[in-house]
């Protein structure tokens, strides 16, 4: 791709820029220098000076137009995405593709003993230990009697239980040595399996579909190891040892493994060469802190590198890390006989283990006609044939991770989506982080920690940089921040906060023609959304040892895009065309699909939000400047939605919850208004909105933290950054207050500057 000199302010660039691109210039000196708290201040106004309420509010926001008329329009043939240029990607030269070199893999010796039939050693695991341990008998019968309470109580945990994954690489041979990406496979479809987001759910028969059940659990790589440093989640160690066993000696540096981290803090995963067939062991939850986790043989872990048919698609580790939560065997592990059980009413009982792919129905144990349920994960089937877990086993896995391993998730209570993107992002309870530009277009950042604002209430950290956009900024663990700017060659630039220290800028190319838009949708994985010259859409994205793309994905786009993730590997991308309607494209794990067109002509770009998987809720402006809703609800779209309202500004929207959304948006009077809903109506009413007063001077941000929170900033008159709260009873400082937070802000919304000629002009560049 043709490059323009470097825009950026930080001189050092060139140290963080790609093999092969412009070379350094300082024709871009930086422009402007922080004061002592980093950003140019202005004394705070007396109360109310700059944010004092105006106008009324049941004028300024009052209904306009026919809902009928004015979203209406457009063609369903979609003339209004047609061309957009050639998949050579003229507009955003410098492609490639979804697959990736770096997710091939080492194949040959490391394949030595690759089963061809499933065979699990949890419980010679598990009869090993009742027959040397009493304290493990006890711990278990204990654990069965909570999880009997849980399960009576109808208990369950709210929002997601995030596992940190400590992967333990134990090598004989080279090719046992599996690279990061067979590592990160497996990370990627632990999360889909336990998410229920995985697409092959769809070979289940409809009479066990009801059954399917999201575990609300998720997996990350550890960011930091027991020591408090810097960490990619993974260790390596060679061995003399040519194949382990289940005698746990894996889990030993004495015996030639690796001892594990702590196993309270920690899901320590081995990956190993196993002997005599063996694809892999666990330990039930209650025996030895010292041997607590998953041992899994290297050909049976992810999806590529050693991973060999017909255990190729990662569902080894997730058999057993459902023994780690606490799940039994789908037949109950008495033979071939009919009397065992899994503790789960909701799993037909089964005479014995299913392997291969059975036909449907395979009746045993009497349980015609439906028969066994061989698609569940804590069977014996290949890995193209289990897809599932049911909800009586999400409870008893739940009832582990609220009970004796209470201590190993961090729990993401906000959401049960991956976090959204913006100006604004909370990566942790109780913690805001917000990113602003100067007068000097530099980047500076605030944060809330829980109990102050840093490095003050009106103080901002200087970051640098000459930004042609708003930054855009990324959470996808706690402590980490990832912020994307354009610079004034129109280039996007990445920067990142790793838990001790910002990092960056870091090239990565492009010329764009709208500000970036982000999504994370799993640990250490980024996805950048932009628009190039010829207004097609582009995509690049991180996944978690390189940058891939631009990738070409065609349209002729006339509002940046929108970008949302409702669960692991899914994207979901909206864009007006040509004829203002709404048109969206998705990402399901395999492929892209797309363009669909959602009609409307709208005055805005969409604003879409997702509550829970596969859910979609999308706000847009009419031409009457009305609101509008449209949303997807697993099946189908619906709507439009007539909103009213006389709104000037897009909609911004946020979800604290299941069912709950939160949509705000300013009047025609400059002041902030604000409508919800709680699961069952529209509030204050289906056209009406909150007052908030103010007089703002671009769109809102809003983060939510925790379930029924809500912090909202704007920027006020004088160009400071404004802050209001709902704290889950009313609303902070007051319904219509607002607290100052000082700055001289010159950008804080999505759109983007017409040219760096103009706003050079403006602030004297």
């Amino acid at each position: 791709m043709p490059r323009k000199a470097n825009g950026r302010a930080d001189k050092h660039r060139d140290e963080d820029r790609m093999p092969g691109e412009a070379p350094e210039s300082n024709a871009h000196a930086a422009n402007g220098q922080p004061t002592a708290n980093g950003m140019p201040m202005t004394a705070a106004p007396a109360a109310g000076t700059d944010m004092s309420s105006g106008g009324s509010p049941a004028a300024d926001m009052a209904g306009g137009g026919s809902p009928a008329a004015n979203m209406s329009g457009g063609t369903p043939s979609g003339l209004g995405m047609s061309g957009g240029g050639s998949p050579a990607g003229a507009g955003m030269s410098g492609g490639g593709t979804a697959g990736g070199a770096g997710m091939s893999g080492a194949t040959g010796d490391g394949r030595a003993e690759t089963p061809s039939r499933r065979q699990c050693g949890v419980m010679d695991v598990h009869r090993r230990l009742l027959s040397t341990s009493p304290e493990y008998a006890a711990a278990r019968s204990a654990l069965e009697t909570a999880t009997i309470d849980y399960v009576s109580r109808q208990e369950r945990f709210t929002g997601i239980a995030r596992i940190p994954v400590v992967v333990h690489v134990v090598w004989n041979t080279s090719a046992q040595n599996i690279s990061q990406a067979q590592i990160d496979s497996q990370i990627d479809v632990l999360n889909r399996d336990y998410r229920a987001t995985n697409p092959d759910t769809s070979i289940v028969p409809g009479v066990f579909s009801g059954l399917i059940a999201d575990a609300q659990v998720e997996f990350f790589l550890a960011t930091q190891d027991p020591n408090g440093n810097p960490t990619n989640g993974v260790t390596r160690t060679q061995t003399s040892v040519a194949t382990f066993t289940t005698d746990d000696k894996v889990k030993a540096t004495a015996t030639g493994g690796i001892d594990p981290w702590p196993t309270n803090k920690y899901l320590n995963i081995w990956v190993c060469q196993l002997g005599g067939g063996l694809l892999g062991y666990a330990q039930f939850p209650g025996g030895p802190a010292a041997t607590d986790g998953v041992v899994i043989l290297h050909s049976g872990f992810g999806t590529n590198g050693t991973a060999a048919a017909p255990f190729d698609l990662g569902r080894t580790t997730t058999h057993e890390v459902g023994h780690f939560f606490n799940l039994l065997h789908i037949w109950g592990d008495d033979g071939s006989g009919c009397s065992g059980s899994d503790e789960c009413a909701d799993t037909p009982n089964a005479a014995g283990p299913n392997f291969g792919v059975p036909t449907f129905p395979h009746v045993t144990c009497s349980n015609g006609p439906n028969g066994d349920l061989f698609y569940d994960y804590m069977d014996y089937t290949d890995d193209r044939g289990m897809v599932m877990f049911t909800n009586d086993q999400v409870t008893r896995m739940q009832a582990t991770i609220d009970t004796v391993r209470k201590d190993l998730p961090v729990f993401d209570t906000a959401r049960a989506t991956p976090e959204p993107a913006g100006s604004v992002v909370s990566w942790g309870a109780n913690r805001l982080d917000a990113f602003v530009l100067g007068t000097d277009l530099a980047m500076y950042h605030k944060w809330w920690d829980g109990s102050a604002w840093g490095p003050s209430v009106a103080g901002y950290e200087y970051q640098g940089g000459i930004c042609m956009s708003a930054p855009e900024v990324a959470s996808w663990a706690p402590n980490r921040l990832d912020a994307f700017v354009l610079g004034t060659d129109r280039a996007l630039y990445h920067k990142w906060w790793d838990g001790a220290s910002w990092n960056g800028y870091e090239y990565l190319g492009g010329i764009c023609m709208s500000p970036p838009r982000l999504a994370t949708w799993g640990p250490d994985r980024l996805d950048a959304f932009v628009l190039g010259t010829d207004r097609a859409l582009y995509h690049k994205w991180w996944d978690g040892s390189s940058w891939n793309g631009y990738e070409y994905l065609g349209g002729i786009c006339m509002s940046p895009p929108e970008v949302v993730a409702w669960g692991p590997d899914r994207l979901d991308a909206f864009v007006l065309g040509t004829d203002n309607a709404v048109y969206h494209k998705w990402w399901d794990g395999s492929s892209w699909n797309g363009y669909e067109y959602l009609g409307g002509v709208c005055a805005s770009p969409p604003r879409v939000v997702a509550w829970g998987p596969n859910r979609l809720d999308m706000f847009v402006i009419g031409t009457d400047s009305a609101l509008y809703h449209k949303w997807w609800d697993g099946s189908a779209w619906n709507g439009w939605e007539y909103m009213g309202g006389i709104c000037t500004t897009a909609p911004t929207v946020v979800s604290w919850g299941s069912d709950r959304l939160d949509v705000f948006l300013l009047g025609t009077d400059s002041a902030l208004y604000h409508k919800w809903w709680d699961g069952s109506a529209w509030g204050p009413s289906l056209t009406g909105y909150e007052y908030m007063g103010g007089i703002c001077t671009d769109e809102p941000r809003v983060v939510s933290w925790d379930t029924n929170r809500l912090d909202v900033f704007v920027t006020g008159t004088d160009k400071q950054l404004y802050h209001k709260w709902w704290d889950g009873s009313a609303w902070g400082p007051s319904v219509t207050g607002y607290e100052a937070l000082g700055g001289v802000i010159s950008d804080f919304k999505v759109t983007i500057p017409e040219s760096p000629a103009a706003i050079g002009q403006g602030v004297g560049i």
